[in-house]
């Protein structure tokens, strides 16, 4: 079997989709631009010349039948004029409101006002067209009667003729049934012209829009979703890189305090058990914790400085959170790398007594006159530290980022000199006690 035979589609799969554009009619490869925009309007108008074309013979053919007739009077009709004024009319009705409608949406209106724009343009093609239209048509129609007159004696002899199956009743004026039905005809002819003046495409574009603007939400989803998995994927990058470098310098603490101070050393362990205990539960949930408790993150720090002052007896610290505050919404990690920043680049530095100062505490927020937001702070007063990496890998920039990505512009990391000497690092973000607020974000309604 050749390569094309196995390559060839089944009879029941669908063709490609290159393969379908390119097959397609005129109206096919509308379909795959915008509504009422310059290129649809071109394939538009092209899908609309062979019925043109077929019209045109059929109204030519019929001009040549009746000019072929015998005159019966001198009035006799001659349609040629007013069959082209009925297929200008036809013309007029699928192209003028079309093409208005593109000149509508080049003009970049708001999605309202273009939309009652585009309906006014169309109603006016429509609207122009059936004018002509009808009446070229009563103009036809009068002078077909013009020319065919009956004379009410002709008439009886007709009705009195024994061969005649049915009645005819001729007075002045058109009977109800001929008015009724031209009424009918009217209104019939009224629903094809609004059909072919462009209700059908307006009723499409309505529909494009909104599948449009719900693709745009949906992209904007996927590239939330996208920052979203970049953060995860820095989060479990921090992850492993805080655990190694953590637990190679406390073990080595915990080595050398056992053959000197073993109660030293057990008390580093118990502090390392807990530290451990909760911090874990973050490191190693694949990335998925995108979000944490106030309460949890200050277990980790008072933890995690509780070793640290083992191994630098000269730091105090203290760990303040009002109970208010403990089930605030926080992304982990975040306030115990800003610790080890401090650890590292203030107090490791520093001789002397050193002290940590970790806060939470809510704020009015700085850029709006109402509402308020939480503030976790990180101050120390060592020889401070500059905006490079810190020991774990993470640097200032990188906590920048995972709050722009999870917060846009309603959080920040700032920093401050301290009167008494060191820094004071602080992030601001929004207060919320709503844990399942990623969730939330993952399924935007669209």
């Amino acid at each position: 079997m050749s390569n094309i035979e196995k390559t060839a589609p089944l009879p029941d799969q669908p063709l490609p989709e290159k393969l379908t554009a390119k097959l397609g009619s005129w109206s096919v490869r509308a379909q795959h631009y915008p509504i009422f925009s310059q290129t649809w309007f071109r394939y538009r108008a092209l899908s609309f010349a062979l019925p043109m074309v077929v019209l045109a013979f059929i109204l030519g053919s019929i001009a040549v039948l009746i000019s072929l007739e015998p005159k019966v009077s001198p009035n006799q009709v001659k349609p040629h004029l007013m069959f082209l004024v009925i297929y200008l009319g036809i013309a007029i009705n699928l192209l003028l409101g079309r093409w208005l409608a593109c000149q509508v949406r080049r003009r970049r209106w708001s999605a309202k006002k273009e939309k009652y724009g585009i309906a006014a343009v169309l109603v006016i093609g429509i609207a122009l067209s059936f004018g002509i239209t009808e009446s070229a048509d009563r103009v036809l129609e009068k002078k077909v009667t013009q020319s065919t007159p009956v004379k009410k004696e002709e008439a009886k002899k007709i009705i009195n003729n024994e061969q005649v199956q049915f009645g005819v009743i001729i007075t002045d004026e058109p009977p109800k049934s001929e008015r009724k039905a031209g009424v009918v005809n009217l209104v019939f002819w009224l629903i094809l012209m609004i059909w072919w003046g462009g209700a059908f495409d307006y009723v499409a574009y309505l529909k494009q829009g909104r599948a449009l603007e719900e693709a745009m939400i949906q992209e904007k989803l996927e590239k939330y979703k996208r920052e979203r998995n970049q953060a995860q994927m820095r989060l479990s990058v921090l992850a492993s890189q805080v655990e190694p470098h953590f637990l190679f310098n406390t073990l080595s603490g915990v080595r050398a305090a056992m053959l000197s101070d073993p109660a030293r050393g057990v008390v580093i362990i118990d502090h390392l058990v807990d530290y451990l205990r909760s911090t874990i539960p973050q490191m190693r949930d694949d990335g998925n914790l995108m979000l944490t408790t106030v309460q949890n993150q200050f277990e980790s720090v008072r933890a995690y400085l509780g070793v640290i002052h083992t191994r630098i007896p000269r730091l105090s610290f203290s760990i303040e959170c009002p109970t208010e505050l403990k089930d605030c919404v926080v992304p982990p990690l975040m306030l115990i790398s800003l610790v080890e920043n401090a650890v590292k680049h203030g107090i490791e530095p520093k001789k002397g007594p050193v002290e940590i100062v970790v806060t939470a505490r809510k704020e009015k927020k700085q850029n709006a006159s109402i509402g308020e937001e939480l503030v976790l702070s990180v101050a120390d007063n060592g020889v401070g530290f500059g905006t490079t990496s810190s020991g774990t890998g993470i640097g200032l920039t990188n906590i920048r980022e995972r709050l722009k990505q999870l917060y846009g512009d309603d959080a920040a990391l700032t920093l401050n000199m301290r009167e008494q000497g060191g820094i004071e690092a602080s992030i601001r973000l929004p207060l919320s006690f709503d844990l399942n607020l990623e969730l939330e974000n993952d399924n935007i309604s669209v």
